[in-house]
Parts: structure tokens; C-alpha cells; sequence
């Protein structure tokens, strides 16, 4: 297991330009479909950034001897691997493919996957270099963006496939899932003691909604607006969870 998350880490950057490298595709910035009110700036994909590279430090960390016969850290590989495994599949298939159904059901299986790994690095409360600056921000940064990204997909999705939210007005719709990613969030940020990683990226991800609505031809205000609120949900939601976390004292672990 250790060498399959140092494996699968180390693909994920490969996967991200694949129909560049094939020359067949379509690269993941241009996937065809139909732009919807809740897709983030284009800005906003540049956290695929830090994930890769924290992915592939975690692929090494993980797989250090001291590590090894750790525990804590043995139950993250099993959820790492299959969130791994799934960001590839998904980033292969939304090159190959058009949008659909397909690329949203292998988002919720990663989505799952990220949320496990999520609780289990906040359960392992523990506060060593390894812990604070791979494992947390790396299952926190996935979990939050993903949490995000799955609505984004749900959203562009239903587009694609013609389903037309039983004849609601698209920025009803709209505010419908930014409101539904946001509820997502804050019940998240409840169960993990307000993780600071996963609220940046739902943050992080409204906040591009925001600024890609102010930017539009024709700016959905409304969207905007409960862009805003759900981005004073998750921050509050964060603060008050985190509380909770301050009273928990961290175990001394190598590492």
C-alpha cells in the first residue's frame, strides 16, 4: 500500500495534461459543455496546484520507514489511495469524454474517499512536521475543494445531459447549489473540529464564484449574493468548530 499511494501521487500530474501528451482529448480547461452560473473563475483551478504537489509529498512521507508501521497513518493510505485512483480516473475520462452522468458519479466516489481520509488525519490529532504540513493540508485541501468541485459537476452535468431542474429559473438554480455546497461544508467543518485546510478550499472555491459572476458579461447578482452568504456560513461554521479543536491536546509522534 505504501508504494501505491507513492505510485498513484505521482501519476496525478501526468493525468492532468494526458490529452496534451496523446495529443487526442480535450485539455481539462476546455471541457466541452455548457458554462453554468456556478463555475468558478478560472483562477480558482489553480489549487490543482498545491494538491499535486502535497499528493506526491504524501506518496514519500507515507512511505518513509518511520512511517511505515504506523497505524494512524496505515488507515490514511487505504482512503488516500482510493481518492488517488479516482482523481485519476476522473481527469482521464473528463479528457476522453464528453460531460455527463459518468464524470459526476467517479466525483462522488472521489468526494467520499477525500472525506474519509479528512476525518481520519483530523482524528489522528497529531502535531509533528509530517502531520502539520503534508497530511492535514493535503486531506483538507482535497476534501474542501472537492466538496465544492462535486457541485460544480452536478451543476454541469445536468447540463450537458438536458435535465432542466423541472423548469426552474437557472439562477434559481444556481443559488440552489451554492447554498447546497455550503450546507455540504459547514456539516463537514462540524464533524472534522472546523479544519482550517478544508474551509480555505470551500472559501477559496465561493469566493471564484463570486469573482466570476462580478466579471460576466452579464453578472447574476443574486448568485453573487448567496456566493456571499455561504462564504459567511463556512467561515463562521470553521471558527465555531475549531473551538472544539483547541481543547484537544495533540500526541507527540515521530514524524
Amino acid at each position: 500500500m505504501p508504494l501505491l499511494n507513492l505510485l498513484l501521487a505521482a501519476l496525478l500530474p501526468v493525468a492532468g495534461v494526458l490529452s496534451s501528451l496523446l495529443g487526442i482529448g480535450h485539455p481539462l480547461w476546455a471541457m466541452p459543455g455548457v458554462r453554468t452560473l456556478v463555475v468558478p473563475a478560472p483562477y480558482a483551478f489553480s489549487i490543482w496546484g498545491p494538491i499535486f504537489v502535497l499528493a506526491l509529498a504524501w506518496g514519500f512521507w507515507q512511505a518513509r520507514p518511520a512511517q511505515r508501521a504506523d497505524p494512524q497513518v496505515a488507515r490514511l493510505r487505504g482512503p488516500a489511495a482510493a481518492a488517488f485512483a479516482a482523481m485519476l480516473a476522473w481527469m482521464v475520462a473528463a479528457q476522453l469524454t464528453p460531460n455527463g452522468w459518468h464524470l459526476l458519479a467517479i466525483m462522488l466516489v472521489l468526494l467520499a474517499a477525500a472525506l474519509l481520509a479528512l476525518g481520519r488525519a483530523t482524528a489522528a490529532a497529531r502535531d509533528t512536521p509530517g502531520w502539520r504540513w503534508i497530511a492535514r493540508p493535503l486531506f483538507g485541501l482535497l476534501a474542501g475543494w472537492i466538496s465544492a468541485a462535486a457541485v460544480v459537476n452536478l451543476s454541469g452535468a445536468a447540463a450537458a445531459e438536458g435535465f432542466g431542474w423541472f423548469g426552474l429559473a437557472p439562477s434559481v438554480v444556481a443559488m440552489g447549489l451554492v447554498l447546497l455546497a455550503a450546507w455540504i461544508a459547514t456539516t463537514v467543518l462540524r464533524r472534522n473540529r472546523g479544519d482550517r485546510w478544508y474551509a480555505g478550499a470551500v472559501l477559496w472555491a465561493l469566493a471564484a464564484i463570486i469573482a466570476a459572476q462580478l466579471s460576466a458579461r452579464m453578472p447574476d447578482y443574486a448568485v453573487a449574493l448567496i456566493a456571499a452568504l455561504g462564504l459567511l456560513m463556512v467561515a463562521t461554521a470553521s471558527r465555531l468548530a475549531g473551538r472544539q479543536q483547541s481543547g484537544v491536546q495533540p500526541e507527540a509522534y515521530p514524524g
